[in-house]
């Protein structure tokens, strides 16, 4: 089990798509694990629109289709 602080990847995100490339670098990890990764994130509502930038995925739509 995994707890995703979504703070955490957002500080420090100084350029645009910094974010996006952390964010997708964790779910590569959580589709390589064959299931073996239960992911959590508090909050969940919070994440629509974080990271959000001209040209940039939020995390909301980065998430939809490992949740479907």
């Amino acid at each position: 089990i995994f707890s995703l602080n979504m703070g955490s990847l957002v500080a420090g995100a100084k350029y645009r798509g910094e974010f996006e490339e952390r964010l997708k670098a964790v779910l590569e990890d959580i589709k390589g694990s064959d299931g073996e990764i239960l992911l959590f994130i508090d909050e969940l509502h919070t994440i629509v629109g974080a990271g959000k930038t001209d040209g940039a995925m939020d995390a909301g739509n980065m998430l939809k289709p490992m949740l479907a």
